[in-house]
């Protein structure tokens, strides 16, 4: 991915990873939705599918950070910042 990536190329990656590991139909997400109510997810997919979003942006997301992911944007700036 290109060093420029923005908000809604990340977005975009990480609700078809969701949808993949919850097993069903693409999401509709915004950055102000709780990871909490995606529907099917629950601890084990969410960290499947943020680990898929590690492997594809090759990043990684600090156990720190990870403890404070609670809406999608966070998700998606952490994985920002990460590039950095």
């Amino acid at each position: 991915m290109e060093v420029g990536m923005s908000q809604t190329v990340v977005l975009s990656a990480f609700a078809g990873l969701l949808a993949q590991v919850c097993e069903q139909a693409p999401f509709d997400l915004r950055p102000d939705t709780a990871l909490a109510d995606i529907p099917g997810i629950d601890s084990l997919r969410l960290l499947q599918a943020i680990a898929l979003l590690e492997e594809n942006y090759m990043v990684e997301i600090m156990i720190p950070m990870l403890e404070n992911l609670y809406v999608v944007g966070d998700v998606v700036d952490a994985i920002l910042q990460a590039r950095r």
